[in-house]
């Protein structure tokens, strides 16, 4: 049957707790079902975890889901299939998204949807909206009292105002609260006597700004003090500022909620220093990590030199700006191997920011509860980890998540290992097909982790690297010997085209080789992109390989300035891995074996790149990505046409050709790249 205006309660029903125990909703989740003949189902653990969210809904056949705004945003974003096996659901705790509601009630015209408004003073839901699809497109009221339950909109006199007339909301009947025990105040304050009640009944003072709408339903308008709301959660900016300002060297907070992305509401404190005084920020966020709850951390802290007032002396929070994500001064440590590279890529798309090091805190570079479940969604989605939000709070920067994903996958894979899952291949025949990218001379596809950051998630992204890396005698005499070998790895992958082929310099070279041999065997490559990749030109002489050939093609420019004892003969890798150690981009602090094998790959892949003329043109088009600031002698279009009968595309990137896999060019490159496999994917 109907329960309390807005659920069907009953025997049939399966009601998944969704809310901390400390939240009045719990008691409706645990003690609505049961009452009635239905079934609760706990969560374990002390998070929310959409994941676990999801996996519940199908192991249980969930019926009943009651989510904060936030939350229920997030499912519907990042777990959509959920709507599709529950009966209903329902929203509260922060306004509802017109965008989200309007989109579930489309996609899912039978799914019975609420949203709900009551603050724990008057326990558990005081007045409830059935969303329908043609009611979710403008704004989304909280709807009308439920059964022994009262709402008015009480103007400063406590007179009731009429339709469309905004004032505060007070609260009374059912479920009341007695007050706030050992607050004598505080209760006298907030709870008052009821004009418009039986004889000494009360009734509560939310501090919201709402309406009655002309169809008679209420309006949530926002809160008429200071309070925030964020997350489902009530907040007291001066509780926050009190805590910033124990630390001498500030001298004026202000705390204050932002949505500088729709949809992406974040926490954020803004400092001025005490006369001749400067803030450590550090500092500033540990000491306010150790005294408040994790809801209630800033997601950014700004220094300004004067807090911006209004006309009449008060705070002007327009006025504040928004914060800069490239100002974050650091130093910490640049990727040491491929997982920590993924997970800095990660890091940095999932918070906004330009870049990440293996040492940034998620929570202290603007994370908290939501972004972390889209981040461990996105981990999940590499690694074939069961990695939970409690994993991210213990483990919060991607060199100690590096390590839990390890240990949680048992420590076998290698990051040398010939092919790397940058993003690994769904199961099964269905699916986009991977991206293949091939490693430039270094032997190692770390660098192209970046590119997770800006293309689908539903596109694998499988990195080729040097075999010689792992297997110390397999050392190819040849580029078209080494196209062999990738290709049949990319067909163990993925065993029929369409392909889609992407090298970085030498890589690019044996990419066109793999694109070819794909084109004899007669099967289709929908891309080949380039990365600054050129052939030989006509007249070249081939020659040795020299040790500044080898520093030159781990350090890029900087090799001008590194002291070579074998610049100009023989390649000695014990001291160019020695110069190298912890200097070559993208590979970070490799230990003296590593280096010595990136080294020896080197070496062996020069070796052949200064012999390699192509044995055939590429009968497709190529996207060929130009580093502007490392000009060639030839323009792609000139240097490539011997090689290739289908059109070059070319694309400038302001970068240095030893730059195309740092994250600003790797940002322009992903976007080209998306656009081009997005018809593959439709």
């Amino acid at each position: 049957f109907l329960g309390p205006d807005y659920l069907h309660f009953g025997p049939q029903q399966s009601y998944l707790q969704c809310s901390p125990i400390s939240w009045d909703a719990f008691a409706l989740e645990v003690f609505g079902p049961l009452l009635h003949g239905g079934t609760c189902v706990l969560q374990p653990g002390q998070h929310t975890d959409p994941h676990q969210i999801a996996e519940l809904v199908e192991e249980h056949g969930i019926t009943t889901l009651q989510m904060s705004a936030s939350l229920f945003n997030h499912m519907l974003d990042e777990h959509p299939q959920v709507f599709g096996t529950v009966r209903e659901a329902m929203t509260a705790g922060e306004a509802a998204s017109p965008t989200h509601t309007s989109r579930v009630l489309e996609d899912h015209p039978g799914l019975h949807l609420v949203n709900g408004y009551g603050p724990a003073e008057s326990m558990g839901f005081t007045t409830t909206f059935t969303l329908t699809g043609a009611a979710a497109g403008v704004s989304v009221p909280v709807g009308r009292p439920v059964a022994g339950k009262h709402a008015y909109v009480l103007g400063p006199n406590l007179e009731l105002l009429p339709p469309n007339a905004p004032g505060e909301l007070y609260l009374a009947g059912h479920g009341l609260a007695h007050g706030y025990i050992g607050r004598p105040a505080l209760t006298a304050e907030r709870f008052t006597a009821n004009p418009y009640g039986p004889a000494g009944s009360r009734m509560y003072r939310t501090g919201d700004l709402a309406r009655w709408n002309g169809d008679g339903h209420l309006e949530y308008l926002g809160r008429a003090d200071q309070q925030l709301k964020l997350r489902g959660f009530r907040i007291e900016p001066g509780e926050i500022e009190t805590v910033l300002l124990a630390d001498p060297a500030v001298a004026q907070a202000a705390v204050t909620v932002r949505e500088d992305r729709p949809g992406d509401k974040r926490l954020v404190a803004y400092l001025v220093p005490a006369a001749g005084r400067s803030i450590d920020m550090e500092h500033v966020r540990r000491h306010t990590a150790a005294s408040l709850p994790e809801y209630m951390l800033p997601s950014a802290y700004v220094a300004l030199e004067a807090l911006p007032l209004t006309t009449n002396g008060k705070l002007d929070r327009r006025a504040l700006p928004a914060p800069d994500p490239h100002h974050h001064p650091t130093t910490g440590r640049a990727p040491r191997n491929p997982a920590e590279e993924i997970l800095c890529s990660l890091y940095a798309d999932t918070l906004h920011l330009p870049a990440a090091t293996i040492d940034d805190n998620f929570f202290h570079r603007g994370g908290h509860s939501l972004l972390a479940t889209r981040l461990i969604g996105r981990i999940r989605s590499i690694w074939d980890t069961k990695l939970t939000i409690r994993d991210l709070f213990q483990h919060p920067t991607p060199a100690l998540l590096a390590e839990r994903i390890a240990l949680g996958s048992g420590g076998n894979a290698n990051p040398f290992d010939a092919v790397l899952p940058i993003r690994a291949a769904a199961a099964g025949p269905a699916g986009a097909a991977p991206l293949f990218c091939i490693h430039p001379v270094s032997g190692i596809s770390w660098g192209y982790a970046g590119l997770l950051r800006h293309i689908g998630e539903g596109r694998p992204i499988i990195g080729l690297q040097a075999r010689l890396l792992t297997e110390p005698h397999h050392r190819p005499a040849s580029v078209p010997e080494m196209a062999d070998d990738y290709l049949a790895s990319i067909r163990t992958v993925q065993p029929h085209g369409p392909y889609h082929l992407l090298g970085w310099s030498f890589g690019g070279i044996v990419a066109h080789e793999v694109a070819t041999r794909l084109e004899q065997l007669g099967e289709e490559v929908a891309l080949l992109a380039l990365l600054d990749a050129y052939p030989l030109p006509d007249g070249f002489e081939p020659r040795p390989t020299t040790g500044t050939d080898v520093l030159h093609g781990l350090l890029g420019e900087a090799a001008a300035d590194t002291p070579l004892r074998c610049a100009d003969g023989p390649p000695d890798v014990r001291e160019i891995a020695r110069l190298v150690h912890g200097r070559a981009p993208g590979l970070g602090e490799l230990d003296g074996p590593q280096a010595a094998a990136v080294v020896e790959a080197t070496v062996a892949n020069l070796d052949v790149r200064l012999r390699h003329v192509p044995e055939r043109p590429f009968g497709g088009d190529v996207l060929f990505f130009n580093a502007t600031g490392t000009p060639a002698p030839l323009g792609a279009a000139a240097a490539w046409a011997p090689y290739v009968h289908g059109r070059i595309e070319e694309v400038d990137v302001d970068c240095k050709h030893a730059e195309m896999t740092d994250p600003g060019p790797l940002r322009a490159i992903g976007a080209v790249l998306d656009r081009r496999l997005r018809p593959a994917r439709r």
